[in-house]
């Protein structure tokens, strides 16, 4: 996800990291007048292939990362909004004010321009271009009910392109201490 990129240099996680915001790539959370994603704590199944490589989950990128670099990327999501739980898988809260925004939050790293388009209520397109560091993307957003949806997503970077997608469900309405997701841009 972009919002990782500025956080962890281990090339692979970062890589698969970069499109989890743009869940989402972070959370798509508006899908027209009537239907808007349910507030409270998300899991996100991703899957990221850097370049021209494998495509990998986010439990195969940690594994394959040093165990001392764990407790510092843990500490950071959190601040964000985000952290991994104990099976590798990417947890998001996304409160009502979170919701109530019109589109995901991106958490894209430096100054950012976003566009976004609505074409129906369950489909959403984006495009954004970043500098320091430097990056650019789009992707697609699918909500498939208030308790699910998809992305997939394209990032060009200084570490590479990197593509993605990801499976994202509503798991509670409490986010168990886990502060809100915010967009900083």
């Amino acid at each position: 996800m972009p919002f990782l990129s500025r956080l962890v240099r281990p090339a692979g996680l970062a890589a698969a990291l970069l499109g989890a915001s743009l869940l989402p790539g972070a959370g798509a959370v508006f899908a027209g007048p009537a239907q808007t994603l349910r507030p409270g704590l998300w899991d996100y199944a991703l899957q990221s292939r850097r370049g021209g490589g494998p495509e990998m989950n986010l439990a195969q990128m940690l594994s394959a990362m040093p165990a001392s670099a764990r407790p510092q990327i843990e500490d950071q999501l959190r601040r964000q909004g985000m952290r991994l739980d104990a099976h590798g898988r990417l947890q998001i809260c996304l409160d009502a004010q979170s919701v109530a925004t019109g589109h995901p939050p991106l958490h894209l790293a430096g100054h950012c321009e976003v566009k976004w388009k609505h074409p129906d209520a369950a489909d959403w397109s984006f495009r954004y271009a970043c500098t320091a560091p430097s990056a650019d993307g789009h992707g697609t957003l699918h909500v498939a009910s208030p308790t699910s949806y998809r992305s997939d997503y394209q990032v060009s970077g200084p570490q590479g392109p990197v593509s993605g997608k990801a499976q994202a469900h509503w798991v509670a309405a409490s986010c168990g201490g886990l502060p809100p997701m915010r967009d900083p841009n």
